[in-house]
């Protein structure tokens, strides 16, 4: 399998990107699977300064709270300028000894690739976790301008269908993830839905937001993610859109392990949903045959296809 990259961006006078795209070609998508992002509107700092000690200290002690067992680790590090501010959320369905592997891989590979960037993201098996640091604080942190997508090559054959079963399961999750106050501290729904056709298949998915943003935030944000569909997502079989603040994901296979609230709905051949207690079953991670690609928003650069390789990495600037 291999993995192709694509980026949008917007250009702004105040700031640019780099984005650091890594073609990973195993067959699943395993936590050590890492996508880092370096951005560049923070500015860089020195090999050995303050601030790269910091930044060092931050990402070290980010995990180690033994008490967090709910995936949301946030911690910062330093004074003034030199102050470092770091995230990590691991989706709600993954064990902890899963996030913090997650977690701590994504810390490696963005000090590896991101070897100077101020700020930079990272997303470990797709979806898995996300880590995310920089020289500003990150509570209740939104920015609507990032967005990072994947998707499946495989269309469907009835996307009008598909897509409104779709929706509507999402409206569900997005609702149940916005008001999970006492769900461990977890913003994070998932569920499935099957598509009335003679084959009835059946479409799983997550929602996510931080823990620290407020029920409406957290609502605003899936909307804001949700709109990314017709743009980016339709026709496909399975796709994801993150905004750093939350994230959702949609497949023709199970991807997470299900809950006793996981919500199932059943749709009649006229489409009207009801809703059962049945819990899915959990199957082996599905494989993304597409596409990657970071977002600012408006003009498109284009990776070309690759020969699979590990090992190549490819540095997009565009200022």
């Amino acid at each position: 399998t291999t993995l192709y990259g694509s980026i949008m961006v917007t250009q702004r006078a105040s700031f640019y990107l780099c984005l650091l795209v890594i073609l990973i070609t195993q067959a699943t998508a395993e936590p050590d699977d890492q996508y880092p992002v370096c951005l560049s509107r923070g500015g860089d700092y020195a090999p050995n300064s303050t601030y790269h000690t910091n930044l060092n200290t931050v990402l070290s002690r980010l995990t180690s709270n033994t008490q967090i067992d709910y995936g949301f680790y946030n911690s910062s590090y330093g004074q003034d300028s030199d102050r470092v501010y770091a995230t990590g959320l691991c989706r709600g369905d993954v064990s902890r000894h899963t996030c913090l592997t997650c977690l701590n891989n994504s810390s490696f590979f963005l000090l590896k690739n991101c070897p100077h960037q101020k700020e930079a993201v990272g997303f470990g098996g797709y979806d898995k976790c996300i880590l995310h640091y920089a020289d500003q604080s990150m509570f209740s942190y939104q920015d609507s301008s990032f967005r990072f997508y994947f998707w499946e090559e495989t269309n469907v054959t009835n996307w009008d269908q598909y897509s409104y079963v779709l929706n509507q399961l999402l409206s569900r999750l997005r609702v149940k993830a916005a008001t999970s106050n006492s769900n461990l501290n977890r913003k994070f729904a998932a569920g499935n839905a099957t598509v009335p056709t003679p084959s009835s298949q059946t479409i799983y998915a997550v929602v996510q937001c931080y823990p620290d943003l407020t029920a409406a935030e957290c609502n605003d944000c899936l909307i804001g993610a949700f709109s990314e569909i017709p743009k980016n997502c339709n026709n496909r079989s399975g796709c994801g859109v993150t905004i750093l603040s939350c994230n959702f994901r949609y497949e023709n296979s199970s991807f997470y392990e299900p809950t006793p609230d996981t919500i199932t709905l059943q749709f009649s051949p006229q489409g009207s949903p009801s809703p059962t207690p049945s819990i899915t079953s959990n199957s082996s991670e599905s494989t993304y045959h597409g596409i990657y690609y970071y977002s600012m928003v408006t003009s498109t650069i284009l990776i070309p296809k690759l020969n699979p390789s590990p090992t190549n990495v490819y540095l997009v600037h565009h200022k």
